[in-house]
């Protein structure tokens, strides 16, 4: 006897991946667009208003299904072992697979789950279905009919593209998935192995389709389907509690954009049916409160529409969670249903259903059901779903954990993609935890071949820097080392350099002899000129004394300048250099300066610092601990400000840590230095530095509070839009370093 209906094996839904899109079954293509986070909840609220603004021209501007899929799920932990010293040859490796360990061990003790948002796209014209008769001609195994596409994926790539570009606008940075990457995504959603060959490593697969769970390789999943909305209005962010689900979680928002003038008419119709039944109630004296406020709701939908304000689209919504067992697949099932009762959301099982709507669930673009509820713009837009940042990739430097959510913050702040600078400030009060938090950074860069140069007014980071072979260099008056002042001058590497470079070594002189006008600055330029011009040997600032001092004897300047070029402040600041940058990590100890000399010796060293990051152009953080003690002096704002602005072009990161705050917004030069960086570690504040901080980066009043309550190690991590809370918690191995090199 011929079966003429077999049911269809799980895992023969997808037929192949090419070309960069999925291939269902008949052929019908899928582009997969996967995109970071954003912590929607910590945006100011005029960020939010250009992100929702975004959200819903991405909407208007589909011309076609498109599918959110978010997966919430555990993040695995790799082998926790502590490695062995002796099997590195190199140190730095060994501090890494340390940092690792570490990261490791904080995974299988502390549950981490992880959230993704994909975009799936299908095309705009949908596949033919063939009649069932010529289906039962040719193919009697199969109880579903085949599908044509008429979209080979060339349009649909074309539109994922594009989709990425809208996605940048809401504040989302958007990637194309390749054949690799599909391939990943779906191995890892069928619980296969990755197969060589373009094969999408899904095979016809066994399966237990039970009236409420399914079970494929010996997992359990059960799905919801939402069957009703909020009754009332929300605003964007109300999917939050679905995204901090803690287990398995996979939902599908199924958007299909509807014609316009066909809604206008339904929704005529409905107009005409709400108004026949007010007159009924009116004449009966029956008040239907449903009917009050849902006449008017309708007449401001149709009156949107009309005015092409709004767009209509029938949405769908599947959540499945998975499990080890059945009796955890129940407590996960009922920790969903309580989350969705927080949210207002109604949800019913699918029973007999269970493999259409896990289907419907995972990122494949199919709505296997089709529950459909129609929306108009406003109120899809509410459903956005990037609402929370971990700052989780896969490498990059090691900041701490989020605080919200228990996931490490894991990100390189060199990347340009999502910053338009890798500086950082750290800004805290004493005691907060800022130098600690500062020192980390450098350490995890030193695990990633980036290094560093600190300048350290208060011998904190010396035992650190010794510790990793770096160079830590006592700058003091008569300590033996020298810096030459007039080294820019000598070593540019721009033809716009000179310029600059002269302007610096003249604000120098000013600074030391505490200001130039405009006549004593003309005559030191031009002995400056002449001097780099004539001298056979390594010019130094005292030869521009001499001559300055032949040319003005007794003059203020000369006067001035003799002190600085003569004794043991001449062998410091009017000798050729003898200080070699040639180590990873390069430490300047400041502290036995005397107060009247740090302003001079940082400005020196800074310029001195800055010609040579630019001589050798590497990744480096260039760290300045207590720089609100230099920004009373113009010459170094300016300096800093464009330093700040010029460092990325040649691979640098500039890292500013203060305790005061207010040091930065008392002048405008200082506001302008301290918005400069793309990522701000913000710890515990006083109010009044708490308010400027807000009025400065438009905190919320909740951030406000949480730096005003935080905590010795608490931060608030400012990284381009998104504002993570989060405890700075290092490796045993850089608490070590930090604390012995601190002297506690």
């Amino acid at each position: 006897m011929v079966r003429l209906f077999r049911r269809p094996t799980f895992g023969d839904e997808v037929s192949a991946v090419q070309d960069g899109v999925i291939r269902l079954r008949g052929g019908a293509p899928r582009a997969i667009v996967a995109t970071s986070s954003l912590n929607f909840q910590g945006m100011a609220p005029e960020q939010q208003s250009r992100s929702i603004q975004a959200f819903r021209d991405l909407l208007h501007a589909q011309s076609g299904p498109l599918q959110l899929y978010l997966r919430v799920r555990r993040v695995p932990a790799a082998d926790a072992t502590e490695p062995d010293g002796m099997a590195f040859t190199d140190r730095r490796a060994y501090l890494a697979a340390l940092t690792r360990s570490f990261i490791n061990t904080h995974l299988q003790d502390t549950p981490v789950y992880q959230r993704e948002v994909f975009v799936v796209l299908g095309p705009a014209e949908p596949a033919r279905q063939l009649l069932r008769s010529w289906l039962f001609r040719f193919d009697r195994t199969r109880e579903q009919a085949r599908f044509v596409a008429t979209d080979f994926g060339t349009p649909l790539r074309n539109r994922a593209h594009t989709l990425s570009e809208s996605l940048r606008r809401i504040g989302v940075k958007g990637r194309v998935l390749d054949d690799a990457s599909l391939t990943t995504l779906l191995a890892q959603l069928y619980g296969h192995r990755e197969t060589d060959g373009g094969d999408p490593g899904i095979g016809r697969r066994a399966f237990a389709d039970r009236a409420g769970n399914l079970e494929i390789n010996g997992r359990f999943y059960a799905s919801f389907v939402v069957n009703r909305y909020p009754g009332e209005e929300v605003e964007p962010g109300w999917l939050l509690p679905l995204l901090s689900f803690k287990g398995e979680l996979h939902a599908g928002i199924h958007i299909l954009p509807l014609e316009t003038d066909r809604m206008l008419t339904l929704l005529h119709h409905r107009i005409r049916d709400l108004r026949a039944n007010d007159l009924a109630n009116i004449e009966s004296g029956a008040i239907d409160s449903t009917a009050m406020g849902t006449l008017p709701d309708a007449l401001t939908v149709h009156q949107a529409l009309a005015r092409n304000e709004e767009k209509a689209f029938a949405v769908s919504f599947y959540l499945t969670i998975g499990a080890e067992n059945p009796v955890e697949l129940r407590n996960q099932a009922d920790a969903l249903r309580a989350s969705c009762r927080r949210m207002m959301l109604q949800t019913v099982q699918p029973f007999f259903e269970m493999r259409q709507a896990l289907l419907s669930s995972w990122p494949l673009g199919t709505d296997l059901l089709g529950r459909e509820h129609i929306l108009h713009t406003s109120a899809l837009t509410t459903m956005l779903p990037w609402l929370q940042e971990d700052l989780a990739d896969a490498e990059g430097h090691y900041w701490g954990y989020n605080k919200e959510t228990g996931g490490l913050c894991v990100f390189d702040p060199f990347d340009a993609d999502r910053f338009s600078n890798a500086n950082i400030a750290v800004l805290a009060h004493s005691g907060a935890g800022k130098s600690y938090a500062a020192a980390s950074v450098v350490l995890s860069g030193h695990t990633r071949g980036i290094g560093a140069i600190v300048i350290d007014p208060e011998a904190e980071y010396g035992g650190m820097i010794r510790s990793l072979g770096g160079t830590y260099l006592h700058l003091a008056a008569g300590s033996g080392h020298a810096i030459n002042a007039l080294d820019p001058l000598l070593f540019a590497v721009e033809s716009d350099e000179p310029t600059d470079q002269l302007s610096d070594v003249l604000d120098l002189i000013g600074l030391m002899c505490g200001r130039l006008d405009e006549v004593e600055r003309a005559h030191v330029e031009a002995i400056t000129r002449s001097v780099i011009a004539n001298t056979q040997s390594t010019p130094v600032l005292g030869d521009i004394w001499r001559q300055l001092d032949a040319a003005q004897p007794g003059s203020r300047v000369s006067t001035i300048l003799r002190r600085w070029v003569t004794g043991d402040l001449g062998r410091l600041f009017s000798a050729p250099t003898n200080v070699d940058l040639g180590a990873d990590i390069v430490g300047f100890n400041l502290r036995d300066l005397s107060e009247e000399l740090v302003p001079p010796s940082c400005l020196l060293l800074a310029n001195w610092l800055w010609t040579a990051l630019r001589r050798e152009r590497r990744p480096r953080h260039l760290l300045i601990d207590e720089v609100g003690l230099l920004l009373e002096h113009e010459p170094i704002r300016r300096f800093l400000i464009r330093l700040a602005r010029r460092i990325r072009k040649y691979g640098g990161s500039l890292i500013l840590v203060s305790q005061n705050p207010g040091d930065f917004f008392e002048t405008k030069d200082g506001a302008v230095l301290a918005t400069n960086p793309s990522i701000l570690l913000l710890g515990s504040q006083k109010h009044s530095e708490a308010m400027k901080l807000q009025k400065a980066f438009n905190l919320t009043e909740r951030q406000v509070n949480y730096l005003e309550t935080a905590e010795r190690g608490d931060f608030l991590l400012v990284a381009g839009p998104n504002r993570v809370p989060v405890h700075v918690m290092v490796p045993p191995w850089m608490d070590e370093l930090i604390v012995k090199s601190r002297g506690h």
